[in-house]
């Protein structure tokens, strides 16, 4: 039984933690993107350019850092350790 276990499971396909890791970042890339949009369309109807800029500039940031979190804490830890 343990034999047909190990066939059945090695044969699935079953994802990696890598992958699991990269599926939560592009739901939490789509998530922020929908908010920028909205964000974005609030502002359009108000006709605050600013407010779109903004909400661009900070959605982009938020989707790099989440993207990218190893070098930004990288950075962050090189910035710590030269105060």
């Amino acid at each position: 039984m343990n034999w047909l276990n190990t066939v059945i499971i090695g044969s699935a396909n079953l994802p990696t933690l890598d992958g699991v890791e990269s599926w939560g970042l592009t739901i939490v890339v789509q998530v922020i993107t929908l908010i920028v949009l909205f964000l974005i369309t609030k502002h359009l109807a108000r006709f605050k350019i600013g407010g779109i800029i903004a909400t661009c500039v900070i959605g982009g940031v938020v989707a790099y850092v989440v993207q990218n979190w190893g070098q930004v804490s990288s950075w962050v830890e090189a910035i710590i350790d030269t105060l």
